[in-house]
């Protein structure tokens, strides 16, 4: 596959939730859990869409949903196009999304948040206000904070904390852009982003946006 489309690019950055089960001539399995079911169900059907396989999403642990395919083909041409790396920290972005235009690089970003993004429990009420991205593998960090910064966004740099590096995005303009411009095809955090656009617009909203100049 030399070409993606939009929701090619999406998977890609979603699959930073994602596991492969891999046993040579034994077992060729693809497996991504969420409290979710919904968002489960959306990538249920866009693989069954671009790939012409199908799924099935079945109960987990701690009151989690988890979609498995079976599929060596599919498994094979999906960690070709991930270039998926284990453990997750020698995980980089995909070649074949480096070499896209900005727009598909959008829908990417738009995966891995819906992936790997946060944004405080309570959004509306929180005294500091952020929309976060955290993962094990710098590079890809630096790779989505390039596109952020691309697209006119002002992110916070890149910390190491915990065990795992992040940055923020903490300006009210940029946060209210993001959701508008960027946004989710993830069910609770479309709702979360909503809270927090009605927490920015409030009037009796005193907090803070941990405003922080970006080393660009």
């Amino acid at each position: 596959m030399k070409e993606i489309n939009s929701e090619i690019a999406y998977m890609l950055g979603a699959l930073r939730d994602a596991t492969f089960d891999v046993r040579k001539s034994k077992n060729y399995e693809f497996k991504i859990a969420q409290k979710n079911r919904q968002w489960l169900l959306f990538m249920k059907q866009l693989f069954e869409k671009n790939f012409d396989v199908s799924g099935r999403i079945s109960k987990h642990v701690n009151e989690t949903n988890i979609l498995r395919i079976n599929n060596k083909t599919f498994v094979q041409n999906l960690l070709r196009l991930s270039e998926m790396k284990i453990p997750q920290e020698n995980w980089n972005t995909p070649r074949i999304i480096k070499s896209q235009n900005n727009e598909l690089h959008l829908h990417y970003l738009r995966g891995f948040f819906d992936a790997e993004g946060g944004m405080p429990k309570d959004p509306k009420n929180a005294k500091q206000k952020y929309i976060s991205f955290s993962q094990k593998n710098r590079n890809s960090l630096e790779f989505i904070r390039k596109i952020l910064i691309r697209n006119n966004f002002r992110p916070t740099n890149i910390t190491f904390c915990g065990g795992i590096w992040e940055f923020r995005i903490t300006r009210k303009h940029d946060m209210i852009r993001f959701a508008d411009f960027v946004g989710s095809s993830h069910e609770d955090k479309i709702e979360r982003l909503r809270q927090l656009k009605s927490g920015l617009f409030s009037p009796i909203w005193r907090g803070s946006t941990q405003e922080v100049e970006a080393a660009v």
